[in-house]
């Protein structure tokens, strides 16, 4: 469950900067058909995508704070700080929102964190079942 909820968190993060990205360039196309920035900030808005962006919002706290919680008693397992960091740059990350170059550069590092976290659990994964297999043998 644990893992399940982290990566959840991570896949909300995620897609919360995909719709970050699409409405930055919605506004940019805009802008270059023409649109002063004011008006291609509405148009843009017009797709309802705030209304996505509230949602996600929503579940990342919701399922953000019950990973912290399942990260707090699974405590003595493998990278529990590092969970705990993943869990808080994507539950913050709707609310430090704002409109320059680091908040892109916040979003890139967290795509950079929940990456490695992925990777991570590939790698934990296939060094389980190393060891497994190493066992299974040792039997026969």
């Amino acid at each position: 469950m644990n893992k399940f909820l982290n990566v959840t968190v991570g896949g909300l993060g995620f897609l919360y900067v995909l719709n970050d990205a699409y409405f930055r360039l919605l506004v940019k196309f805009y802008l270059h058909k023409g649109y002063s920035s004011v008006n291609a900030e509405k148009v843009a808005n017009s797709t309802n995508i705030f209304s996505i962006i509230i949602i996600l919002t929503i579940l990342l706290v919701i399922f953000g704070v019950l990973a912290v919680i399942s990260n707090m008693v699974y405590f003595m397992k493998g990278n529990f700080i590092f969970k705990l960091f993943l869990n808080c740059v994507a539950m913050f990350m709707p609310f430090l929102y704002v409109r320059n170059i680091w908040f892109s550069l916040y979003e890139l590092f967290f795509c950079g964190i929940f990456v490695y976290y992925i990777w991570s659990l590939k790698r934990n994964t296939l060094t389980n079942g190393r060891h497994l297999l190493s066992q299974n043998h040792g039997i026969k």
